[in-house]
């Protein structure tokens, strides 16, 4: 099947979408040492699919991974994970069988850039075989957020100082395994079932099943070529090679003549067609984008990412770098929200790496639930849903485990058992047993602290009377429960728990888990009686339906009220956990070139759970989430205890930080919070952005600047409430969010006066 199109619609067309430079991330020079970290900061999603950003002809050190947002398996490993599927980007050109590859020849000119106004990932390079021929190739690929199974390549090919024949070969990978670098986790999680032709025209198509619970996922691909506007690839051969499939064609080229290679690719699972009607779909979508054309398609799908920023963009005026790095993160977060299925929740990682198998954890609902909320509140629904849908699971992990109502996973998937694995075994081979399942409880209050967020910001009470309350009553019970009554204390505690500092595990009474336990008890009595005050027939039915009555409620109110709250005698000080203060008091004093703290020496003597030492923000992040419940000498005097012995081992903790530390007038080390955080991933700060992109992070940057410098709120009432603290260099701030419906724009200058006004 043969099409004419624009001639060269690379360079007339599409080559001008190209954005200005304030929103392109550049890979300026190859290194293949850095593959795997630009591969993350390259991956392209649109909530239904994702690909790491890995070249097309493929090189030595890469994992080119393909994710279908819920496509889970588990199959010889610990735990249901994203799988990644067949990978449909491969194109290779060859001069006499030699490949024109990043490296297989010599190096004249390498660009690459990410576009993160239009989600694109632009390529230009000049290349020189060993016998002195140059190539040039500019070109780019997307992954259509108009059609979301639709993923576009265009190459525009320049022979420079030769003539000749080029070989094209066009690949689907079906061999692709997840840990594909790690010889002992490797594992496949699919099965091929098709390796054939598209359809009479050509093309390839693959299917493969998951092996698990055999979900069918067909990915199929067109290429075509160009040279003013006429098709010119001849030879079509098409050849199935086990698990790869590979279409062969050629072309004859001269000396300064552009040709346009185009490749079309569209994937549907078992999840959205019948499995018998895949290989239709895929074709047909195939046929219609051929139809439609590239150019079509990726105006249609800048379109879309215009849509997007316009709500979503945050405008800093004389910070260009930080800037640029905020909108990186919003870039991935907002990529891979989606806004129809309630199905799906948003991996740690997003669908930018194999890291934490694509789980969803307490990140969601702390740290990206409030952009979401107030930036796109349909994607919002759409995550606390998720919840909703799985409630029947985390009553069945509550029941199991010997607790009541419901106990949320750590790790969550598609189905909502718990993923997190009981034992970790090492890269040496050494297995361990793994206890954050069995202590790390306070997901259940994150869970129930989101439903309240989400219902406060947005105002959506249809959901929350429908769904979240059933979700909070469930949740308290499990606290309920989950509290033991110390009968010679005359107190509830919460023993052999972990706190958001996993380096101490188990503790008893973690003051933040005691504290949010107490707060989704309360909160729970609270909107009982209020909905049996203002509407008594909805009362009714959910106490009916949840089998809650009145003495149940006066027993919530009673374990809230003696929860143990450990505090530091005579100070303002909580105690992280019962017994933290006995530990070896450490403190940070040195920091690294990127003002990230170096690991004291103290270190090398004693492990880091005999000393005062923590991952992350614990008592910090309860102070950020129940701001209300302490006064501003006690915030203050927590986040300079606490930040001197934080050595912020996870990405959450920065943010937080940055957020608290304005709170307590620590203005100028907010602000260095908040570029270690938004530049994470960017300058590989934990040397491991190679496993995908911090996608709390990057929820935690955009509350610290509309939370944090913006000061903006919503109380209990549903109000606006906007005290800004801007940094002293800043000229001015702007942002958009949904609050009543009515979407603003708000500007706030340097003065800290600031402008709001409905759009």
């Amino acid at each position: 099947m043969e099409r004419k199109d624009s001639i060269n619609v690379f360079e007339d067309k599409i080559k001008v979408l190209k954005s200005t430079d304030e929103f392109i991330i550049p890979e300026s020079l190859y290194n293949e040492k850095e593959n795997l970290k630009f591969e993350s900061l390259f991956a392209l999603s649109n909530s239904y699919l994702g690909i790491r950003g890995s070249h097309e002809e493929g090189t030595k050190i890469s994992l080119p991974y393909f994710y279908i947002n819920g496509v889970f398996d588990k199959s010889e490993t610990f735990m249901r994970e994203l799988a990644t599927l067949p990978n449909p980007l491969g194109i290779r050109f060859y001069i006499e069988k030699e490949l024109i590859g990043v490296e297989n020849c010599e190096i004249l000119e390498y660009l690459r850039e990410l576009d993160i106004k239009n989600g694109i990932l632009w390529k230009s390079i000049i290349l020189r075989d060993s016998k002195g021929r140059e190539t040039k190739i500019d070109g780019c690929r997307f992954v259509s957020r108009k059609n979301i199974h639709r993923i576009g390549i265009i190459y525009n090919l320049t022979p420079i100082n030769y003539d000749g024949i080029i070989e094209v070969e066009s690949e689907t990978d079906g061999t692709i395994i997840n840990f594909a670098d790690a010889p002992r986790f490797k594992v496949k999680h699919t099965k091929t079932l098709k390796n054939e032709k598209l359809s009479d025209f050509g093309g390839n198509y693959i299917e493969v099943a998951t092996r698990d619970r055999n979900l069918h996922i067909g990915v199929g691909s067109y290429i075509e070529a160009f040279k003013e506007g006429e098709p010119v690839l001849g030879n079509r051969n098409f050849n199935s090679f086990g698990e790869k499939s590979i279409e062969f064609a050629d072309v004859k080229v001269k000396a300064g003549e552009n040709i346009n290679f185009i490749k079309y690719i569209a994937v549907y699972t078992e999840n959205d067609v019948h499995k018998e009607e895949i290989k239709e779909c895929v074709t047909k979508e195939v046929t219609d984008f051929i139809e439609n054309g590239l150019y079509k398609e990726i105006a249609d799908h800048c379109l879309e990412y215009s849509k997007l920023w316009d709500m979503a963009d945050i405008k800093i005026d004389c910070d260009e770098e930080l800037n640029q790095a905020i909108r990186f993160n919003i870039f991935h977060l907002m990529s891979t929200g989606s806004s129809t299925n309630n199905s799906i929740n948003i991996g740690a990682k997003l669908l930018t790496g194999e890291e934490y198998g694509g789980h969803a954890f307490w990140d969601t609902e702390l740290f990206m639930l409030p952009f979401f909320s107030y930036v796109f509140p349909d994607i919002a629904k759409n995550l606390v849903s998720y919840r909703y849908r799985l409630l029947d699971a985390a009553k069945e992990n509550a029941l199991k485990n010997g607790y009541k109502g419901a106990q949320y996973p750590w790790e969550s998937a598609d189905d909502g058992t718990e993923q997190c694995p009981a034992y970790t075994i090492e890269p040496d081979g050494s297995c361990y047993r793994c206890y954050v399942a069995d202590y790390e409880h306070h997901v259940s209050a994150a869970v129930a602290y989101g439903i309240n967020n989400y219902t406060r910001i947005t105002g959506d009470l249809e959901f929350f009377y429908n769904k979240g309350i059933y979700i909070l009553i469930e949740t308290a019970r499990f606290w309920a429960s989950r509290c033991e009554y110390i009968e010679k204390e005359d107190r509830y505690e919460i023993r052999k728990v972990t706190g958001p500092d996993e380096w101490h595990e188990p503790v008893d009474n973690n003051v933040y888990t005691n504290y949010l336990a107490r707060w989704n008890l309360l909160y729970v009595k609270k909107k009982l009686d209020e909905l049996k005050a203002d509407n008594r027939s909805l009362y009714k039915d959910v106490l009916e339906k949840t089998q809650f009555s009145d003495e149940e409620a006066v027993e919530l109110q009673s374990i809230a009220d003696k929860i143990y709250l450990p505090k530091m005698a005579g100070r303002n000080i909580l105690e992280q956990f019962e017994g933290y203060f006995e530990l070896k008091d450490c403190i940070i004093e040195k920091h690294d070139e990127n003002d990230w703290p170096i690991r004291p020496e103290i270190l090398k003597e004693l492990t880091v759970d005999k000393t005062s030492l923590i991952k992350q923000a614990d008592v910090v992040m309860l102070m950020y989430l129940l701001e209300n419940e302490f006064t501003a000498e006690e915030i203050r005097d927590n986040y300079h205890y606490y930040e001197k012995r934080t050595l912020h081992g996870s990405s959450l903790s920065p943010a937080i930080y940055s957020i608290v530390g304005l709170r307590t007038g620590d203005k100028g080390k907010a602000y260095r919070y908040l570029r270690r955080a938004a530049f994470i991933d960017l300058l590989n700060l934990q040397k491991n952005t190679r496993e995908g992109i911090h996608a709390a992070n990057a929820g935690g940057v955009w509350q610290v600047i509309v939370f944090g410098f913006a000061g903006v709120k919503t109380d209990d009432k549903g109000e606006l409430i906007i005290e800004p603290n801007m940094p002293k260099d800043w000229k001015s701030l702007n942002f958009k969010l949904w609050h009543n419906g009515k979407r603003l724009n708000i500007n706030v200058y340097a003065d800290n006066s600031y402008k709001i006004e409905e759009i």
